[in-house]
């Protein structure tokens, strides 16, 4: 041994040992040393965050950062890379059968819940038009409301014009067949209003009431029969026409059969209605005070259903209420039945509700 070598020690400054990995990884023998760095994302729950300037040249923290910026784009080009599904083209017969629906959907609506009807006359001025020269209205019918009830006292109805009503205008049928065609189309599907006589009129009386009317044009109504208690109708819906053609006369009284109506018009100096066929041979007067009560009043079964809405023009969208007078008239007649039910529905529930504490 040479005394005058001094023994070899290992500088402080010496770079580590070749089996240390760059990444802090344990060396060959599985060992980790005391002074070897430990990656962050392995550092034990109760070690203390390391300074970020002691991390910032670290190849661990860099490659993480690195990938957590590079996925976004990864993702984004494999969801590109993903083929598209070629698009279903659809069957020739989705069009047509299509159409063939719509018309189908137009054809019940049409027949069983609401139709348009084009109004020709002015047998209802002012409440619908059907002036000489003004645009006539088109107004919406709904049929299902006469499903569950009879046409009541001061409903606009369209119907079906009894024998005889034949003194409005209404509209026929071309006499191209090919129009025709397309016409009947058009009815079929409820865009072109009916051939034959559809009238519009306004419901005074119902079956069991008793109507009569004077020379000034006041109408009134009895419940009680003909020697019964009359009342007079407030009707400012009248069309009060300066220049008649012809003037008011009085009429009945008549008692309107079970399941029959008294219609009038609202040009009443106008208006083809109950008034002009009281004679029973079916002639058109307004001169006999005694009306025949069959020809003169329609049957329920001929009414087509009930105005609701002017559609058209959009000058005149509205809807057709009832008036106030006839309002009044039915709460008059309904109050007294229905008080004493309603004074014995409180006694019944409370006898129950007693009942059930027993």
């Amino acid at each position: 041994m040479d005394a005058g070598r001094p023994d070899e020690q290992p500088s402080e400054d010496a770079s580590p040992s070749s089996e240390q990995s760059v990444d802090g990884a344990a060396p060959d023998d599985g060992v980790w040393s005391a002074d070897s760095p430990l990656p962050r994302h392995a550092l034990p729950d109760d070690a203390e965050p390391a300074d970020p300037g002691e991390l910032a040249g670290d190849p661990n923290t860099e490659n993480v950062d690195a990938e957590q910026a590079a996925e976004p784009a990864r993702r984004w080009g494999r969801r590109r890379q993903r083929p598209r599904k070629p698009r279903r083209k659809s069957p020739w017969w989705e069009l047509p059968a299509l159409v063939v629906l719509a018309i189908l959907i137009a054809i019940g609506v049409k027949t069983w819940v609401i139709q348009p009807f084009y109004i020709p006359s002015e047998s209802m001025e002012h409440t619908l038009h059907g002036c000489s020269g003004c645009e006539g209205d088109r107004i919406l019918v709904n049929k299902t409301v006469y499903y569950f009830r009879d046409p009541e006292p001061g409903d606009i109805v369209v119907f079906n014009a009894p024998k005889g009503w034949d003194n409005e205008p209404t509209s026929k049928p071309p006499g191209n067949p090919i129009l025709r065609v397309i016409r009947g189309f058009g009815q079929l599907i409820g865009f072109v209003p009916p051939d034959g006589e559809v009238l519009v009129k306004r419901v005074i009386a119902v079956g069991g009431q008793t109507v009569k009317g004077d020379a000034a044009g006041h109408v009134m109504i009895s419940d009680d029969g003909p020697h019964g208690h009359f009342r007079t109708l407030d009707e400012p819906y009248v069309f009060d026409d300066p220049n008649p053609p012809q003037p008011l006369q009085a009429f009945g009284p008549v008692t309107v059969p079970k399941g029959r109506l008294w219609v009038m018009g609202d040009h009443r100096t106008n208006s083809a209605d109950s008034r002009y066929h009281c004679s029973p041979d079916q002639t058109s007067t307004v001169d006999d005070l005694s009306c025949d009560p069959v020809s003169s009043t329609v049957p329920n079964s001929a009414v087509i259903g009930k105005a609701i809405l002017i559609a058209w023009p959009p000058s005149r969208w509205r809807t057709l209420g009832t008036p106030k007078t006839f309002e009044s008239a039915a709460a008059a007649v309904v109050t007294p039945g229905a008080l004493p039910v309603l004074s014995v529905v409180p006694i019944f529930l409370l006898r129950r509700r007693s009942r059930r504490r027993r």
